[in-house]
């Protein structure tokens, strides 16, 4: 390139950069604050084209900052500092808690706007399944991310492994030198985004386990800034999929960035539930402010509950125009609470689980099959070497039950032993919460045995020897679980609810 061409061309990208738009200078600028991923400078340098293109579409200047640090955000929310914010899955939730938020678009990478994590161990490592990490050591990358953090954890726990089980637990902020650390021997697993992941895999690590999918990074607004500015914005972020120039635009927020997909308020709703499953709830579920609830009996591990009953969430939210949001308490005691006085709208709970009638009592809409008809079956379980060859050697041995309400993890057992004449009165039983904690304690040989149903030794199969579990019974098929509603729902929910049911 001669002295005169370069020169025209750096003429050209300084007007492209510096003067790109016409923008209404009488109309008050609109604050974008983003979370700090990389360097300020960085941050700035990548979403300066967004920048520019949503000045332009909207025709009004736009103020770019970075946060020093994610708690501030909701401050500045507060204080109407900022209008819109970039942020990730999990602050986004935070904020919803205490504010009014209108969330705007995804992230869509390689043409997908949900990610997941895997845990990954070395080639030549003896680890093949989740259980196998009790003892060994840990190291996170970027924690406080979701997919790093929030979910490699929420693997982890589904087989009770909290960071206090492990030998050594080490967080390092950055995911490729978590990679790099299991490569080089110092520890035996890390847990990163799948994309992180990637260029390693069979490469000298190998994936044990993958998470649930979660949706994208974030833009979302305040809803103060009220509805036909917020539709502006996001139709115009919408746009840039068509647009020929996309990747000149939004190619530098993140590796793989092709375009942006609609963020609903329930698509977020799996991040809550994971969020809220790694915290101690003694009492019942929180619910935000005027929010419609779906609260369900703690029978199993909430990811899967989520995973069970999403099409019966956006069915609900398309024929109702409410988005219902998933509450599972902590403790059964929890749920009988709520179910008894009413504190929620819809109830999901075991067709043999008897709620009192309290004040308001609950309205039966109709039963829902949570489990598959094939899995839906109660077991009683041994491990293969705690010494229970029968039923009979069952007597005085501690045995792990969820709870003794529960017709899946009890009273269809009990019945089942009874009618073969199988008394086991001398049996220390011990509640345990789910079946999942049912099933990992007689895998750990913590109790002699665990009442649990069929589906849930086939969801935790993965993590699991399964050799090691050894099936005593089974009963005959359970029935399906009952939803009902409470006193506060009008009659035109339950009709729709009633229908959705019936599957019209």
């Amino acid at each position: 390139m001669n002295i005169l061409k370069r020169q025209v061309f750096l003429w050209a990208a300084f007007c492209c950069f510096c003067f790109p738009v016409v923008v209404n200078a009488a109309a008050p600028p609109l604050r974008l604050l983003l979370i700090p991923m990389k360097s300020p400078t960085r941050m700035y340098k990548d979403f300066l084209p967004l920048k520019h293109y949503l000045e332009q579409q909207l025709r009004r200047p736009l103020l770019l900052k970075v946060a020093r640090r994610n708690s501030e955000i909701a401050a500045l929310f507060r204080q109407k500092k900022i209008d819109i914010a970039f942020v990730c899955p999990t602050l986004y939730c935070t904020l919803t808690k205490a504010l009014p938020m209108s969330p705007l678009v995804k992230l869509r990478l390689n043409g997908r706007d949900y990610y997941r994590s895997v845990l990954v161990v070395r080639d030549d490592s003896k680890i093949r399944r989740t259980a196998e990490l009790f003892g060994k050591t840990m190291v996170y990358g970027r924690y406080k991310c979701p997919g790093s953090g929030l979910l490699p954890r929420i693997m982890l726990q589904r087989v009770g492994l909290t960071n206090d089980k492990f030998f050594e637990v080490v967080k390092l902020g950055n995911d490729e030198s978590a990679l790099l650390a299991v490569m080089a021997r110092m520890f035996d697993v890390t847990g990163v985004p799948e994309m992180a992941a990637r260029s390693f895999i069979g490469k000298g690590l190998r994936v044990i386990r993958y998470s649930e999918a979660i949706p994208q990074y974030l833009f979302t607004a305040r809803s103060g800034l009220g509805t036909a500015l917020i539709g502006r914005i996001k139709a115009a972020m919408l746009a840039l999929n068509q647009a020929s120039n996309r990747q000149n635009i939004i190619g530098g927020l993140e590796k793989g960035v092709d375009g942006f997909s609609p963020a609903l308020d329930s698509d977020y709703d799996i991040v809550r539930v994971l969020s809220e499953s790694l915290k101690r709830r003694d009492g019942g579920a929180v619910f935000r402010p005027g929010e419609h609830t779906l609260v369900v009996e703690p029978l199993y591990y909430d990811a899967d509950i989520f995973g069970r009953l999403k099409p019966l969430l956006t069915s609900l939210r398309l024929k109702t125009g409410r988005n219902y949001h998933l509450r599972v308490p902590g403790s059964m005691a929890a749920f009988m609470e709520l179910a008894e006085h009413g504190r929620g709208d819809l109830f999901l709970r075991e067709a043999g689980l008897v709620v009192s009638l309290g004040k308001p009592p609950l309205e039966d809409l109709g039963t829902l099959a949570l489990l598959p008809p094939e899995l839906n079956v109660g077991l009683i379980i041994t491990n293969s070497s705690s010494g229970v060859k029968n039923l009979a050697d069952l007597r005085g041995r501690k045995i792990g039950i969820p709870f003794r309400l529960s017709e899946g993890g009890y009273k269809a057992q009990t019945r089942w032993l009874r009618q073969r004449g199988v008394s086991l009165d001398s049996a220390r039983l011990i509640s345990l919460g789910t079946c999942e904690h049912v099933l990992m304690s007689v895998y750990r040989g913590k109790v002699a045995a665990g009442y649990v149903t069929l589906d849930t030794l086939q969801r935790l199969r993965d993590d699991i020897i399964s050799r090691r579990i050894v099936i005593l019974g089974r009963t005959p098929p359970l029935s399906d679980w009952l939803l009902s509603a409470s006193k506060t729902v009008p009659d035109f929910v339950k009709n729709k609810v009633k229908k959705i049911l019936k599957g019209r």
